[in-house]
């Protein structure tokens, strides 16, 4: 299972909720283990109600033509409900039976499943939620919705359902890993390790950068992952966000990768900063100061460490260190989502390390004129220190021209 439900119980009853009610995919996927392409194509493609209290069945809504997806690889979830697709006004159950066939064993379980949930289907995820609701006992409860629009149209069929934007909650929920997700995510890093070795090993003078992004993108799907992107590039465009690929590599300067790729919808995030022949003084130094305050701020990493004091501590040593413009100090949460950490009016904001969170520290230096040095590993917050998720050398990558 992929959900920590004690801990997704336990923050939503501190909110005063009677239960957790989730539209957006990665919260569909995290509690209930259903995970679909279908899932991730559509709005409100599924939902999930996860009560507070542990005798209400948990429950998952979904489109019936997931009912061969479902078949295959169940949720956890005690209760299925589904919904049929609606043309022109008139609903029909997706799926017809073949007559004076022989059905295989998964084929059989879908016609299970089409039986278990015929009584109970409904026009649309709306009726569905709400006809759940009803029967949980749930029609009036305090509710936490990821979506607020969601909560209005399930209102327009329970007018008495109170509900409250649960969005930050949720991501504070994910970001203490459970074993399974651990293991996910060490998977994602191997595999986003060996992509990028590809990359780099796809770098020298005269190549293109859209080349090593190729590289990158390619390793990553031949590994059965999905490539997030790959920043950021070469020389003076080592920083940054750049639009254009299309320039050749030349000698003598620094190759700056952000690679992020996934895995089972899981992220692998990971910078590095390779040099190519002889670099300057500056890249040298900036370089020297990145990596000292990395091996000093991931080592700090303890339960109950506050991320801006990382931040601050980073800042601080780099530009000692010789970079007076270093700014980009950064630590957040990852896992289903790239960044997974407290937002607050759209900002995000620092927090507490716990025992169990999965974390990056982004470490950049961005200089218009001059490129980026970047830095940046995976990490398990344990009760002893931290645990590496990569194995490649966190030390500058030296490539013979």
């Amino acid at each position: 299972m992929l959900a920590n439900l004690p801990r997704a119980r336990e923050l939503a009853s501190a909110e005063g909720l009677n239960a957790l009610i989730c539209v957006l995919p990665v919260n569909v996927y995290y509690l209930s283990d259903y995970e679909s392409d279908w899932l991730f194509d559509l709005p409100w493609a599924a939902c999930v109600i996860l009560p507070v209290r542990e005798d209400i069945p948990a429950t998952l809504v979904v489109h019936d033509v997931e009912l061969t997806n479902l078949a295959q690889k169940p949720s956890w979830m005690p209760n299925l409900r589904v919904y049929q697709a609606a043309v022109n006004g008139r609903s029909m159950p997706h799926y017809a039976i073949a007559e004076d066939v022989a059905l295989e064993p998964d084929e059989r379980r879908t016609l299970e499943l089409m039986e278990a949930t015929r009584r109970t289907a409904a026009d649309g995820l709306v009726q569905g939620v709400a006809q759940a609701l009803a029967e949980l006992g749930l029609g009036k409860a305090r509710a936490g919705f990821d979506d607020l629009r969601f909560l209005n149209a399930c209102r327009s069929q329970l007018p008495g359902l109170e509900g409250r934007d649960i969005l930050d909650l949720m991501i504070r929920i994910r970001m203490v890993k459970t074993q399974a997700e651990t293991a996910l995510m060490q998977e994602a890093a191997r595999r986003n390790a060996l992509a990028l070795k590809a990359a780099i090993a796809a770098a020298r003078p005269g190549v293109l950068w859209e080349e090593v992004r190729r590289a990158y993108q390619v390793a990553a799907v031949r590994q059965d992952c999905a490539p997030f992107c790959m920043y950021v590039g070469a020389g003076r465009r080592s920083m940054g966000l750049q639009a254009r690929h299309d320039y050749s590599i030349e000698r003598d300067g620094q190759l700056c990768f952000d690679a992020m790729l996934t895995y089972q919808r899981y992220f692998g995030d990971v910078q590095r900063t390779c040099i190519l022949g002889r670099p300057s003084r500056q890249l040298e130094r900036y370089w020297n100061a990145v990596a000292s305050a990395a091996e000093e701020c991931y080592e700090m990493m303890r339960p109950g460490m506050d991320t801006g004091l990382l931040r601050k501590r980073a800042i601080e040593l780099v530009r000692k260190a010789g970079a007076p413009g270093f700014r980009h100090a950064f630590v957040h949460g990852l896992g289903l989502e790239h960044l997974e950490m407290p937002r607050a009016r759209g900002q995000f904001g620092t927090f507490r390390l716990e025992e169990g969170m999965i974390v990056n520290m982004d470490l950049e230096i961005c200089e218009i004129g001059f490129g980026g040095v970047y830095l940046e590993d995976t990490v398990r917050i344990g009760q002893d220190g931290p645990e590496y998720f990569y194995d490649p050398p966190r030390e500058a990558i030296r490539l013979e021209c």
